[in-house]
Formats: structure tokens, C-alpha cells, sequence
């Protein structure tokens, strides 16, 4: 999908795609339309790189002035479904790392290149962790539901301790009336004997970091002893295919970089495996024009590959559209990219508390240790970050929710200055599931 002629009019974004046909958005009220060639003519030309409300244009002749007429009207109404995604302080998400220690060197590592974040650890403690997870599951309502994210280092390197906070959490999620969800970030190299044994036992999502076929994945996710990475992780792989056990879905997630550019052959590999969903993140660090130009156009390719192979389903798999869906068919407002500060907490191997996980060992980003919560630090966190990021005017806000703070200030040097390459893949992105939104909403 290339969108040849992106139109704002306050509120409202429009663009043709091949077949001339004007895919339309309302930004606040969270609606996608088809609108007339007479009313797309008299919006305003923006570029993709620039998200905020140009100057309004007037309209010409009478038959402008109607189609101008039904812009505004659609502008001005108000979506009484469309709901704030406003968060409220109150944890109801953690991430562990349950060690700082990893069997590979993946290149693009954000945490040290080693899984250590400069501060190696090899597993968590325990006795530490169950009263620091009892602390946040007290504090909530019967009914609202707590999600747990395991990674490392390389979690499964400690299976035993995975195992052990999980059960713990099911007792209390139950004792509590909560609902939990559970996920495991795992690089896949060590899904054998006892240990597949215990993550078959488990009602968790496996996410699986594999960036495409063995020529690609050896170079980029090699092991410390420079055997094959990739050999493994497809046994364990194969392993899980043949008896997952309670594993409720498995996904697959690739990154884009220098060193892997090809997103396209990494889907059609993704293929071969089966997995319920898989992802293309553009890595964190890139900078490159060239590279991220190249990511688009395969993330467009990749869309259009699925929606011909099975329409919204088969699209959907692919998890950057599946969340832009999700958010427009709830109709609830984005106003934080994540809930960092807010709703979710990371907590690192000594037990320390962080806003994100690529922040672990920076002692200035500490907010907490144990059942300890430093309320002065994490104020700074309390206004949406569309708000913070001066996100106000871009069309793409309640989608986007004003970016990922991380990538910003590894790109701007402040987490509050938006990184541009960020805000313009963004929202093309975004521009490619309004388009399959409004196809798969009115396909006949």
C-alpha cells in the first residue's frame, strides 16, 4: 500500500490508495470511512512526516461548499463510543528478568550485547520476588487482570524459578479473583528435556526472537561458543509443534537492521513454522533513512501477502496490524504507548524497579526496589504521554499514544523529544491498517 496523496482537514486524514479510492480517518473520534473525491479535494496536502493540523482551506464553488459542508460535519460529531485511554496509577503489569546472563550474543542486544545490562546476574531471587509480586496483586479489584512478561538474559536458562512464580501467581490470581496473563520472551535454544517438560506445563504465550532462516539468524544471533543458534531453536521449535502441552500460543518476532534487511524472506520462513502470530520490529538503534524506507515497503508487501492469503485473519497474524485493529475496533483512545510509570513496572534481576526494560542498570531510572515504590520519581509519569511528548496536534496520537520514550531519547538525547524517524514509521504504518481496516469492515 502507498498512499500517493495523504489530506488533512482538522480532525480528519485522508489518502488514495491504488484504486483511487479515499481511505478517511477521524483521529479523536477513532473512525475510518470512505469519503467522496469532492471532499477529499478540499482537505489539505500533508506529508507523512508531518502529523500536525495544517491551515484550514475554504471551499471554492457551491459544489465544493457541500462536500466541505460534509467535512465539517463529520469533523464536529461526536463519537459517544469512542472512550479515553487514560491511565490511572495502579500496576497491573510487571516484567521480570529472571537473570541477566544469555547463552547468545545477539548483535543488536539492548542489554549489553551479553543479556547482562552491564550488571550480571545469575538468576533472581525467589524470596524476594513472590512478597515484591504479592505486593502489586494486593492492590487490585477482584476482576481486573495482572500480566506477567519473563525474560532475561535468557529465561529459560532458569526454568525452575519461571515455574516457581508462575504457580505462585496462579494461586493468588485465584485466591484474589484476578485474571492472569503470562508470556515468555525466549531466544528458543533450550526447549528440551526438563526444561520443555516445564514450559508445556504452563499457561503462558511463548515468544519466540528468531530473525529469519540460518544464514540470516547465525550471523546476527550467534552463541557464545559460535555454534549454530538456529539449529536449536528449530529443534525446540519442532519440539513445541509436536506437543505443546498448555502453551497457549506461540509467536515468532524478528528484528529489522543492517545486518538483517530482508523482512520478506523472514516472513515467508515465519510461514514454513506455523506459529498463531509473528512481528517485524525495526531495531531500536537504527538510523538509517535507507533502511527504514526499505522496512515500509516490505511491511506493505507483508500486509498485502496476507490480506490476498486470508483476508483480515490471515493479516492479522502479523502483530503491529493486529494491535492497530484491536484499538479501533475498542474504540478506546491511546494516550501512553505503554503504561510505563503508570500501569507497568520492570523488575530486573536484584529486585530493582525500572519504568522499561532497556533502561535496567541505569541508576538514575530506579523507581523502586523490592515492595518499595519511590512516588516522587514515578509523578514524573503521571501526565499522558501525549501530553509529555507535545503529541497534541498529530492525526496519529490516539493510535501511537505519543511514542516509546526509550527510542526517543536513544535518538534525541531526551525521552520527551520526539526521534522523527519513529513518528514517520509510525505512522505509515498506521496508514497501512487504516486501509485494510476499512477493506475488511466493509467487504461485503
Amino acid at each position: 500500500m502507498k498512499p500517493m496523496d495523504l489530506r488533512r482537514h482538522n480532525e480528519i486524514i485522508a489518502f488514495k490508495a491504488e484504486n483511487d479510492s479515499v481511505t478517511a480517518f477521524h483521529a479523536y473520534n477513532l473512525e475510518v470511512a470512505e469519503i467522496s473525491p469532492e471532499s477529499f479535494a478540499q482537505m489539505t496536502p500533508i506529508e507523512i512526516t508531518n502529523g500536525v493540523i495544517p491551515d484550514v482551506k475554504l471551499p471554492v464553488n457551491p459544489v465544493e461548499t457541500e462536500a466541505f459542508d460534509a467535512l465539517n460535519e463529520w469533523n464536529t460529531e461526536v463519537n459517544l463510543k469512542a472512550k479515553s485511554g487514560k491511565i490511572d496509577f495502579g500496576i497491573r503489569a510487571i516484567t521480570i528478568n529472571v537473570n541477566q546472563i544469555c547463552n547468545l550474543k545477539c548483535l543488536y542486544c539492548a542489554a549489553g550485547g551479553d543479556g547482562t545490562y552491564g550488571q550480571p546476574a545469575n538468576k533472581i531471587s525467589i524470596e524476594k520476588t513472590l512478597p515484591q509480586l504479592k505486593f502489586f496483586l494486593e492492590r487490585l479489584q477482584p476482576g481486573q487482570k495482572f500480566k506477567i512478561t519473563f525474560i532475561g538474559g535468557e529465561p529459560l536458562l532458569h526454568p525452575e524459578a519461571v515455574h516457581a512464580i508462575y504457580s505462585y501467581m496462579m494461586e493468588q490470581t485465584s485466591i484474589r479473583k484476578l485474571t492472569p496473563a503470562m508470556s515468555i520472551v525466549t531466544n528458543g535454544t533450550l526447549l528440551t528435556g526438563k526444561t520443555l517438560e516445564i514450559v508445556r506445563s504452563m499457561k503462558i504465550d511463548l515468544i519466540v526472537s528468531i530473525d529469519g532462516p540460518k544464514e540470516i539468524n547465525d550471523i546476527v544471533r550467534p552463541t557464545k561458543n559460535n555454534t549454530s543458534s538456529t539449529d536449536l531453536t528449530l529443534l525446540g521449535l519442532k519440539n513445541l509443534a509436536d506437543d505443546r502441552g498448555e502453551v497457549l500460543s506461540i509467536g515468532l518476532s524478528a528484528v529489522c537492521s543492517e545486518q538483517n534487511p530482508d523482512m520478506i524472506s523472514t516472513y515467508h520462513f515465519f510461514q514454513t513454522l506455523k506459529p498463531d502470530w509473528m512481528e517485524f520490529n525495526f531495531g531500536y538503534t537504527e538510523k538509517s533513512l535507507a533502511l527504514q524506507k526499505n522496512y515500509i515497503e516490505q511491511m506493505n508487501q507483508i500486509a498485502a501477502t496476507t490480506w490476498a492469503l486470508g483476508g483480515e485473519k490471515e493479516l492479522r497474524k502479523i502483530k503491529q496490524f493486529d494491535t492497530n485493529f484491536r484499538i479501533l475496533d475498542q474504540q478506546l483512545r491511546l494516550e501512553n504507548h505503554c503504561g510505563a510509570g503508570k500501569s507497568y513496572l520492570m523488575v530486573d534481576a536484584k529486585n530493582k524497579l525500572y519504568t522499561c526494560p532497556w533502561v535496567v542498570g541505569d541508576k538514575d531510572e530506579v523507581v523502586g526496589e523490592n515492595e518499595q515504590l519511590d512516588h516522587a520519581k514515578l509523578a514524573n509519569y503521571s501526565k499522558s504521554l501525549i501530553e509529555l511528548n507535545n503529541c497534541q496536534t498529530c492525526w496519529a496520537r490516539h493510535l501511537c499514544g505519543g511514542g516509546c520514550m526509550f527510542i526517543h531519547k536513544a535518538h534525541t538525547g531526551d525521552k520527551h523529544k520526539k526521534d522523527i524517524l519513529f513518528c514517520e514509521r509510525t505512522r505509515s504504518l498506521l496508514l497501512t491498517s487504516l486501509l485494510y481496516y476499512k477493506l475488511s469492515r466493509t467487504a461485503v
